[in-house]
């Protein structure tokens, strides 16, 4: 497992956005979105998909010769990735009575994070929490602009609870237990809903850092559905990259070719093929073509490091299948691995304040980037954390990095797990602590004078509880006048590119003329037109919710079964 941090100290915005001096920071020694070569040409103008040159994937390789293929292996359906989708299609498929093989490139499963979307849950009625999904589609589809498919939100929002209790189901016998998030955000205007839920096992500290936490969430989750799936004899074939998909004409996709040059195994599947491969930030050049705004970011997460590649979005593009038609893609940017950002008092490189802090995580990272060289502080004293857990506690202050990304319903800030993540911030840099506020700002690199003449004029806004600069709401103003204080590094970070292939409500890629391709079927964040624009937080957990959804569809939709045999939600 790794992170990696884009250096951008001393480099032009320009220039790190073409590709051309990338450096690297932080647990990862090679630069970020690396693994690909830059083209010859970047978009002039910051607009997807406006090069004049060709893309590689535009040029489609020659079949592989018969004399390369070693091994032929024959299955009903055959699932590519080992990840959440793809775990929970393949349990669906069998379920549904198909013959499986599941197939990964890495030597092991795919996994991140925790938070998971879902409506009507046994644990959501269980807690009493009522959720109208009609509402939370409506807003998720303004907040799209209307770009995205609107049937894939309601099969999502009908069918997710039904779903997520399967996996619940399936794991809970083998010791896992189950909570849902309590540290969303309140606020009066952005508000967050009481969907999310996630994994853990007795014993988890629930110390969140870096896209991974001991005990708990999708990094728990996955290696039981693992067991799972082999107790129920369905083959795992790991270090085994999908190349290409076998399709004749128009005709049907009955399976792959996989493996490594030379000594490849042609996979059979009669019913059908699903993609479940996750997205494409790891391949700068389709991150360029599809969203350059994402070239911006300090780092990306991935588990493995760096192993989502687009490769199967390439190979449907090879078998005729076309990429959702809104552009830029989204994509998931969070504060991911900088320092906690709370709603305290955010200034740029100028030591300037920039914004409102009262926003979430996302809306923040791509803020930042805007301002001079993307840098920005969150600056608080020695109060700043019980400050900050009377807010939660009270429940007008939340979301990601600000609340606790694993804290559960029932359950108050815990002063000393947030004391632990401050400590390990001081002691690797992500945050810098002085005795007063011109040390601070030495520190920061910032400008001295404006940087006192900022938290001057922001301690006026607070006695006044009056933000006349940038309408803060009164209860999130808290002063900075007791040493020592406190200054954390905002560090934006891409966890996944949302976008990706042309997908209807039955699961398939679709052409270029929105055509179903027979027997090709997708999951999970290789799926597109499920968002548009930006990555709606206001359900934090979609992306691992339309996992677990659309991964048990897609596996019993392949398997030839009809997935009125997962409930929905009644209105």
């Amino acid at each position: 497992m790794s992170l990696e941090e884009n250096g951008k100290k001393g480099i032009s915005r320009r220039k790190f956005i073409q590709g051309t001096a990338i450096g690297a920071v932080g647990l990862a020694s090679a630069g970020m979105l690396a693994g690909c070569s830059p083209k010859e040409e970047t978009p002039s103008d910051g607009q997807a998909g406006t090069s004049t040159s060709k893309w590689s994937w535009e040029t489609k390789p020659d079949p592989i010769p018969a004399s390369e293929i070693k091994k032929t292996v024959d299955t009903e359906v055959l699932v590519i990735g080992a990840g959440l989708a793809g775990t929970v299609a393949s349990l669906s498929a069998n379920e549904a009575g198909a013959k499986v093989v599941l197939i990964d490139k890495n030597d092991t499963w795919a996994a991140r994070g925790g938070h998971i979307t879902a409506f009507g849950t046994k644990l959501q009625k269980e807690l009493g929490i009522s959720v109208d999904y009609r509402q939370v589609i409506r807003r998720w589809v303004y907040w799209a602009q209307g770009r995205c498919k609107e049937d894939l939100l309601w099969l999502f929002a009908e069918k997710s609870g039904a779903c997520f209790d399967w996996v619940r189901d399936q794991v809970e016998p083998r010791g896992l237990k189950i909570a849902m998030w309590d540290g969303y955000f309140k606020g009066p205007d952005y508000t967050e809903y009481p969907v999310t839920h996630f994994f853990y096992q007795d014993g988890t500290d629930f110390m969140y850092q870096n896209g991974n936490i001991e005990g708990a969430g999708n990094g728990v989750l996955l290696p039981i559905l693992e067991e799972i799936i082999k107790e129920k004899g369905i083959e795992i074939h790991y270090k085994t990259p999908a190349v290409q998909l076998i399709r004749e004409g128009d005709g049907p996709v009955t399976g792959i070719v996989a493996g490594e040059a030379g000594n490849y195994t042609q996979y059979n599947a009669s019913k059908g093929v699903i993609i479940a491969t996750g997205d494409y930030a790891s391949d700068q050049e389709m991150v360029e073509r599809y969203d350059p705004f994402a070239l911006q970011a300090d780092s990306q997460i991935y588990f493995p490091n760096k192993c989502n590649t687009g490769d199967a979005h390439k190979m449907a593009m090879w078998a005729g299948g076309a990429m959702q038609k809104v552009e830029p893609h989204a994509a998931v940017i969070h504060l991911e691995s900088g320092a906690q950002s709370y709603a305290f008092l955010h200034v740029n490189a100028l030591g300037n304040r920039f914004k409102n802090e009262d926003v979430n995580t996302q809306s923040k990272s791509c803020t930042k980037e805007y301002e001079p060289e993307g840098i920005a502080w969150t600056v608080y004293d020695a109060d700043g954390l019980s400050q900050v857990k009377q807010q939660i506690d009270a429940g007008i202050g939340g979301g990601l990095f600000y609340g606790q990304t694993f804290q559960r319903i029932g359950t108050e800030f815990d002063m000393a797990a947030e004391q632990q993540v401050l400590d390990l911030h001081i002691s690797n840099g992500k945050v810098v602590t002085a005795n007063t506020l011109e040390e601070l700002a030495e520190k920061m690199g910032v400008p001295v004078d404006n940087f006192v003449a900022t938290v001057k004029r922001y301690n006026e806004i607070v006695a006044a509880k009056n933000d006349e600069d940038y309408g803060k709401r009164a209860e999130l103003l808290t002063p900075i006048v007791k040493a020592p204080f406190y200054a954390g590094k905002l560090l934006s970070t891409v966890l996944t590119m949302v976008g990706g292939l042309r997908t209807n409500s039955n699961l398939n890629v679709l052409d270029e003329n929105d055509q179903p391709i027979e027997g090709l079927y997708v999951a999970g964040s290789a799926a597109g037109d499920f968002f548009a624009n930006d990555y709606p937080t206001i359900c934090p957990g979609i992306g691992h919710g339309r996992c677990i959804t659309f991964g048990r569809l897609a596996g019993i939709i392949a398997a030839g079964k009809s997935i009125d045999v997962v409930p929905s939600l009644e209105v």
